[in-house]
Formats: C-alpha cells, structure tokens, sequence
C-alpha cells in the first residue's frame, strides 16, 4: 500500500515466482519446493493462466526439442532442425468494395 500498488497481492508475487522458474527450465517440483504451492495448484497456475500464451515458454520448448534431436543424431544440420516458434500472421481489413 505505501508503494502505491493497488490490485495485487502477496499471491500474485508467488504466481509470478512460478511462471519465472518454469521459463528458466525448473520442474513443477522444484518450483513448489520453492513457492510452497501445493502440486496442483502450480500445475493449475502454469496451464490456466500463464503458459499457454507465453512465447518465451514456446521457444524455451522449441531450443530443446532442437537439442533432443541433435543429440539424438536425426538431424546434423540447422536448416533439418523443426522449425522455430510459429509466426503470427498479420491480419489486415479488406477494403470494402465500391458499387
């Protein structure tokens, strides 16, 4: 309140904490070993409101699926990698016609 943040609370905070560990790579369990979330509710915070709309989560995933199949031998060569992080396409309005 002194810092003049409205509308967040201590709760947001471990919320935050959770998305930041699991975009620098850390497992559910190490991430409720450190918020003190219970299991669930980790798995419930990263799928119901962060992760799935988070680009930098996509391309974290992209550079290790990269690096499985390099490691693996499928593929030798960059351009054989998968394909990075899909592009949005730019929408833009049609014109509308004249009679």
């Amino acid at each position: 309140m002194r810092a003049g943040i409205r509308g967040l609370t201590f709760h947001d905070l471990r919320g935050t904490a959770v998305v930041t560990l699991a975009r620098a790579g850390c497992n559910e369990v190490e991430i409720y070993s450190i918020t003190g979330h219970k299991p669930g509710d980790v798995q419930a915070i990263l799928t119901a409101h962060y992760l799935p709309r988070d680009a930098e989560v996509a391309s974290n995933a992209i550079a290790k699926l990269n690096e499985y199949k390099k490691a693996r031998g499928d593929q030798k060569e960059d351009k054989n990698l998968p394909t990075a992080r899909p592009t949005v396409l730019k929408m833009t309005k049609a014109k509308p016609e004249k009679a």
